[in-house]
């Protein structure tokens, strides 16, 4: 089997990370849920904090492993 690796470098700005966030289940999970404002304020400091003159590198690989079926055979 064959396996092809794909180098993604994706850059976030903290008011897109805030934006993924607010789709995701994470966000609105435990804590998070009963003070919505207060974590988002927070998360808006350390993003910005955290970001290098405005970006957020994410480094991801996505990883392909092709496959075939024999011939004649079905699902």
């Amino acid at each position: 089997m064959s396996e092809y690796r794909f180098p993604v470098t994706r850059y976030w700005t903290p008011k897109s990370v805030l934006g993924h966030l607010r789709t995701s289940s994470i966000a609105g999970a435990g804590p998070f849920a009963e003070r919505p404002a207060a974590f988002e304020e927070e998360a808006r400091t350390l993003l910005h904090e955290l970001a290098d003159d405005g970006s957020l590198p994410e480094e991801a690989r996505s990883t392909a492993l092709p496959a075939r079926r024999r011939a004649g055979e079905r699902r």
